[in-house]
């Protein structure tokens, strides 16, 4: 189990989440049960995704949950796209939550590279002859 809270790119989510709250309290009132909702939905899975992946039993474990918020990043992509084109924010509004969104998955891409290195190097490396063999995490 790791500190989610040491993670940066876990603060970049949750900042991303408060950005899209944010900018669905101006949209309009009969979409309330549409993109109003589905905007933060997905915006909070990014967060939510990497918090869960890290209560599970090391780093391994953890990859999955990056691709589901890897993944919900790319929907909030889409639905951020599509509420601009319906005109409910502003191109430049929706610009800044989706550099955000950019900036995130992006982390979100490497941090799950360098998880995948790492198990590999753990596998692959031969044990020294002085230390127990290496266990998969």
């Amino acid at each position: 189990m790791q500190d989610v809270r040491k993670l940066v790119v876990y603060e970049e989510a949750r900042q991303l989440a408060i950005a899209v709250y944010r900018l669905t309290l101006r949209f309009p009132a009969a979409e309330r049960f549409g993109l109003t909702q589905q905007l933060p939905r997905a915006a909070v899975s990014v967060g939510s995704n990497i918090a869960e992946g890290c209560g599970r039993k090391g780093s391994r474990a953890l990859v999955p949950f990056l691709y589901y918020a890897i993944g919900s990043a790319k929907e909030l992509e889409f639905r951020l796209d599509l509420a601009v084109s319906l005109g409910y924010c502003k191109s430049a509004e929706a610009e800044i939550v989706l550099e955000r969104i950019l900036r995130t998955r992006r982390m979100l891409i490497r941090l799950e590279t360098a998880i995948q290195r790492r198990l590999q190097g753990a596998l692959s490396s031969p044990p020294t002859p002085h230390s127990p063999p290496r266990q998969p995490r």
